[in-house]
């Protein structure tokens, strides 16, 4: 008898929610047989969810020239909120550009990790070329929209002292087990003392990118972290220096590390090949509080293409 009081108290006040939502006339114990349960459910599922769209910069100002980030995501406001799949493809970021054009383009849900959930994730300005002035940036998810997040760029002298590459020790012609090595170079020629994180801590990835033209296919992944030997998980900043070794470089002094291209990738066969491999600086420059420290880190891009026509011993 009690689990069936329970169980008729439970039905009551289910009925009452219901109510409050619009789904049935009214709450009474009555009408159970008339509600359609099958009818309400898909209704109460296409109510927004409890989410709210998040904007927020990484650092007070950027610098013209650096690989410009920021962190965009979708917070769900109670742990087990579950965002429904047909939300997914309600965000938009709006940028106001600083000589006041707009541009409104779709972001794409994260294709990995728990997609029900929230999720956060760096975001930049796009391809096009960087204004210097004051950007408005608005994050929107299901017709939620952030406040209006300022993000200023600025000219700064010091991103075009410190020089940053990739450097092909071979090109052309290729035999498909050819060593093919590479140097990271970064020259501090500014009258500052410059810092890094190595390779292979946090977010200090090395990307590559192949594609092959004929047969037409395309392959994206990382350096291997155990060849970069960084294996550290602490995120680079002023207060971590110390558990997370960086590369101090003074001025005049330069830095290199040797890679391959064969630790990371392998060619399918012969054929024509791009090769492009990729990393951001995270450059901290002079003192922690110092003329710099606004604009740290200063995210340097380091890029470099390469092209191979590789050709399969006995062809």
């Amino acid at each position: 008898m009690k689990r069936k009081g329970k169980t008729i108290l439970a039905l009551i006040t289910l009925l009452c929610v219901l109510s409050q939502l619009g789904l049935v006339n009214s709450c009474t114990v009555r009408q159970k047989e008339e509600f359609d349960y099958k009818q309400a459910l898909p209704q109460m599922m296409n109510q927004a969810p409890k989410a709210i769209p998040t904007l927020r910069l990484e650092k007070p100002k950027y610098v013209l020239g650096e690989s410009i980030r920021f962190w965009i995501g979708v917070k769900c406001l109670n742990d087990d909120v579950l965002i429904p799949d047909k939300y997914w493809n309600t965000c938009f970021l709006q940028i106001i550009r600083p000589d006041g054009t707009v541009k409104k383009e779709p972001v794409d849900w994260p294709v990995d990790g728990q997609l029900s959930h929230g999720w956060i994730g760096g975001h930049g300005l796009g391809k096009e070329e960087v204004q210097v002035g004051k950007y408005t940036l608005i994050f929107e998810f299901a017709n939620k929209k952030t406040e209006p997040v300022e993000l200023t760029v600025e000219k700064l002298g010091i991103i075009k002292q410190v020089k940053a590459t990739f450097d092909f020790r071979r090109s052309g012609d290729i035999a498909k087990d050819t060593h093919i090595p590479l140097i990271l170079t970064v020259q501090n020629d500014s009258k500052y003392i410059v810092q890094f994180p190595r390779r292979g801590v946090s977010d200090a990835y090395v990307s590559i990118s192949v594609k092959c033209q004929e047969p037409p296919r395309r392959a994206d992944c990382f350096y291997p972290i155990e060849k970069l030997k960084g294996p550290l998980k602490n995120r680079y900043n002023w207060g971590r220096a110390a558990s997370v070794p960086p590369i101090i470089l003074r001025p005049g002094e330069h830095f290199e590390q040797e890679l391959s291209l064969e630790e990371a990738y392998e060619f399918w066969g012969s054929g024509h090949y791009e090769v492009i491999f990729s990393t951001v600086l995270a450059l901290r420059v002079g003192e922690k509080n110092g003329k710099f420290a606004a604009y740290c880190p200063i995210r340097l891009p380091v890029i470099a293409v390469e092209h191979f026509n590789v050709k399969e011993m006995g062809r």
